[in-house]
């Protein structure tokens, strides 16, 4: 230690004060005791429990042969999970088409396909939204091979959809249940698909059933085979692309409302279907308040001869929708051509009131207050 203490008088010369040289030496010295424990502690550290330490049983009592076990540290089952987005398909209540519903979910340790898959079980979180599928479904595996999406099923999915769920089929005829469960499982089957081709880089989906690939007789897909085509319902069923014909566009909405005004109207129905704001840019009144400004006409408000829709066009949250009928609430029928407005509300596409019912209501209106 002495030869340590003339070192560093050296070091720092006879310039310097002696007791200035005393404080810094000790501090010099204070630091490297303060290291070399620390160095020596460490190094124990990393011999085994057993060397560095003696294991005690209950009340002090030492446990000979035996380390002493240290509680491993807890694992957060949720530490890789991450945030993902996600757009499900599911029916619409009420109309057989297929409607979007955007999802933010926590995605652990599967695949985002089986995620998606999943999701899509458990049912829409959002209004108007069904999820038709065979009550029981559950999925085994979903697996990824390029652009196709295996999507393995309990073999629930064999069994038929139950109708009293689903609205307006509750009173099905028996005359008309097979027809209807065709139409619900050709929907259930493309609420997966578009759902899952809706990710980068998927085009095909698929469907098994308890690992083996089903025909389309015992998918109850038999309105999946297209005209002229090679396969029959006997024949295995193939993967299958995404298919936006079940979608609810704007078009699809427009010949909706339009269709359901050839009769006598159902506003409960049909007020599903409207936007919030009519052409004129009023705000769309409550439904009961509606239904009083609307007078009951017999025979349906408008005709069309095949399909009243002549085009759609996009416009971001919005979109245009020409179409042409015939006027029947005036004095004589009039041939009418009208561009509609479709808002897109939360992933459903709604029509704005047609020029000739806001004119209806503005008419009840006046007669109200006369």
């Amino acid at each position: 230690m002495l030869s340590l203490l003339n070192y560093f008088v050296k070091l720092f010369g006879y310039n310097v004060r002696m007791e200035r040289r005393v404080k810094l030496i000790k501090k010099l010295i204070t630091w490297i005791l303060v290291v070399s424990c620390l160095l020596v502690t460490a190094g124990c550290s990393h011999l085994p429990f057993s060397q560095n330490t003696k294991g005690t049983g209950e009340k002090g009592n030492s446990v000979k042969g035996q380390g002493a076990k240290t509680n491993p540290m807890p694992i957060d089952p949720y530490e890789q999970a991450k945030e993902v987005k996600i757009t499900l398909y599911f029916k619409h209540e009420v109309a057989d088409y297929l409607v979007p519903e955007e999802r933010t979910v926590l995605q652990d340790q599967q695949s985002l396909e089986q995620l998606v898959v999943e999701e899509l079980l458990k049912g829409p979180k959002k209004f108007e939204r069904l999820l038709v599928m065979p009550p029981g479904t559950k999925v085994i595996d979903v697996t990824r091979k390029a652009d196709t999406v295996f999507v393995n099923l309990t073999d629930d999915f064999l069994k038929p959809i139950d109708l009293s769920t689903v609205p307006g089929r509750e009173d099905t005829s028996e005359a008309d249940i097979a027809k209807v469960q065709a139409r619900l499982k050709r929907l259930a089957i493309y609420s997966i698909v578009n759902s899952l081709t809706y990710l980068s880089g998927v085009n095909h989906v698929q469907l098994m059933v308890n690992n083996r690939q089903q025909t389309y007789h015992d998918m109850g897909a038999e309105l999946l085979i297209e005209n002229g085509s090679e396969l029959n319902p006997d024949s295995p069923m193939v993967a299958i692309e995404r298919d936006k014909r079940w979608n609810l566009t704007p078009a699809r909405t427009a010949g909706l409302v339009l269709n359901a005004l050839t009769a006598e109207p159902d506003w409960d129905i049909i007020y599903m279907f409207l936007s919030d704001k009519t052409m004129d840019g009023d705000n769309l009144p409550p439904l009961d308040e509606f239904k009083k400004e609307i007078p009951t006409l017999s025979g349906g408000m408008i005709a069309f001869e095949d399909d009243p829709v002549l085009d759609q066009e996009y416009l971001e949250d919005k979109a245009l929708v020409n179409v042409r009928y015939t006027d029947k609430t005036g004095e004589s029928p009039k041939e009418v051509n009208e561009v509609l407005t479709a808002d897109d509300m939360e992933g459903i596409w709604k029509i704005r009131l047609p020029a000739f019912i806001s004119r209806l209501r503005q008419t009840s209106q006046k007669k109200a207050k006369d």
